[in-house]
């Protein structure tokens, strides 16, 4: 992952500081909250590492952002055209459809491994003071109260 974030293409359109709601200590916790659900639920490790680092990464603001992941499925297509992303037409089509759904409202898919990307995303809203909803959550370890938890903790560690 560190070729790819410090790579001059992923850094030419990072917009937010390093001390935003939306980067990289953000980036790193979605990482550990979807790698943890995947244990449970068989998700694809590669794809929740890689939507835990592109899935803000075009963000303009810290608020509200409609089409950034939009932005970020573009950012993904630039990247494989440079080399240094390969995936499987499967896994760029779950990695594509939960970078590009994932600020949407609407969000819906039945591939567990998207639906474990927004349920990590969603589990760190703690850093914003929001306590994520089990009822908006798409997988049974995202909305579990351990979990939740787990993700409360964590935030408050990294404060």
């Amino acid at each position: 992952m560190e070729l790819i974030i410090n790579h001059q293409l992923f850094l030419d359109g990072l917009i937010l500081a390093e001390d935003s709601l939306h980067h990289l200590t953000h980036w790193q916790r979605v990482e550990k909250y979807g790698l943890m659900i995947a244990e449970t639920n068989g998700a694809d490790q590669e794809v929740i590492k890689l939507f835990a680092y592109l899935h803000d990464a075009r963000r303009r603001n810290d608020e509200d952002d409609p089409g950034h992941g939009e932005r970020a499925a573009v950012l993904l297509d630039e990247l494989i055209g440079e080399g240094l992303i390969s995936l499987s037409d499967l896994q760029y089509t779950q990695l594509r459809s939960a970078l590009r759904q994932h600020d949407r409202d609407d969000a819906a898919s039945e591939d567990i491994t998207v639906r474990t990307c927004w349920d990590a995303d969603r589990l760190d809203l703690w850093r914003g003071d929001i306590i994520p909803n089990p009822q908006l959550m798409f997988t049974d370890c995202g909305r579990s109260a351990s979990m939740i938890e787990f993700a409360r903790n964590l935030v408050a560690q990294s404060s």
